[in-house]
């Protein structure tokens, strides 16, 4: 893998933090706010990248005053609490999140992965990754959407986007030309909506939400450069994956993948499952597209079999 620079500039006094392995999960990207409030947005890119970006730009660990979680998954909050030791600083996230940020137990909940045959291998593989994610996380206060929150002469406003979780929220930077649209992310897998408390409908509602503010910019946390051309064309794109995903699930179950098991263990979703516990979200995927088909009349069960009423 090339090599690339660690953190760029992509507005005054905001820097992107850029994760390892090309931000790529279990890695994400941060938001660094260099202002009268010193402030980073997510803990997911390695603490090593972090501490780099703050040196460069005459800062210290100790240094940072807030931060500010976008949603409560793993490699979001991540390395918050390595940095909440050395800066004692304050951490605020959506209301929705609290329950998923604060605590392991409150983020099993909310991942709804407890009692999965493949639960074990999970609770036992993501420590591997995040080292400290079993450990509790604090949380002093909450934002809310629409409501600036102040850095200085910088000002980032909360956009709350539920649907790839149900506290995830995006930040327009200084208005909304300019939004980090966080795990709406312009990946070429597309939206992913993997937990209990994801949503496809809401997803959508979400894309189009952020669609209706014409943004010149989108930062994704998982890409290394902003999308600072054709962005609209982009959301476009992002969100007919999931038109296709349910074009591909109608012509699955006429040529006889009947159940959600034979689905999900095909794949239907991910290209292919590299770990067992992405088959965790790959049915969960699925059946949230067989609930959404059965809601909108296109899929019935019958006899414990999935059978298209209209395609």
């Amino acid at each position: 893998m090339s090599e690339y620079p660690v953190h760029i500039e992509i507005e005054p006094r905001v820097h992107l933090i850029r994760g390892a392995n090309e931000a790529r999960f279990p890695q994400a990207n941060c938001l660094l706010v260099d202002d009268e409030v010193l402030t980073i947005v997510d803990a997911g890119a390695d603490i090593s990248r972090v501490r780099q970006t703050l040196s460069y730009l005459g800062h210290e660990m100790k240094d940072i005053d807030r931060i500010v979680l976008s949603h409560f998954h793993i490699d979001h909050k991540a390395f918050a609490t390595e940095i909440v030791e050395e800066a004692d600083c304050e951490v605020l996230c959506h209301p929705l999140a609290e329950r998923g940020v604060r605590t392991f137990a409150g983020m099993i909940e909310c991942y709804g992965i407890d009692g999965h045959r493949y639960f074990d291998e999970w609770k036992r593989t993501i420590p591997t990754w995040v080292p400290r994610i079993m450990s509790d996380y604090r949380v002093t206060g909450n934002f809310h959407d629409g409501v600036p929150i102040d850095c200085g002469q910088t000002k980032l406003y909360p956009i709350h986007t539920p649907g790839h979780t149900s506290d995830h929220t995006c930040f327009g930077i200084n208005g909304y030309d300019t939004i980090l649209l966080v795990d709406i992310d312009l990946t070429r897998f597309g939206p992913w909506y993997g937990n209990i408390v994801s949503d496809i409908e809401d997803f959508e509602r979400s894309i189009r939400r952020i669609m209706e503010m014409n943004p010149a910019v989108g930062v994704s946390s998982h890409l290394l450069e902003p999308v600072r051309g054709g962005l609209q064309e982009r959301l476009v794109q992002y969100l007919g994956v999931i038109d296709e995903r349910n074009k591909t699930i109608i012509r699955l179950i006429s040529e006889g993948y009947d159940t959600c098991q034979k689905l999900a263990s095909r794949p239907t979703i991910y290209p292919r499952i590299p770990f067992n516990l992405y088959a965790v979200f790959e049915e969960y995927m699925v059946q949230k597209h067989i609930e959404l088909l059965t809601k909108r009349n296109i899929v019935r069960t019958e006899g414990g079999r999935l059978v298209v009423v209209r395609s």
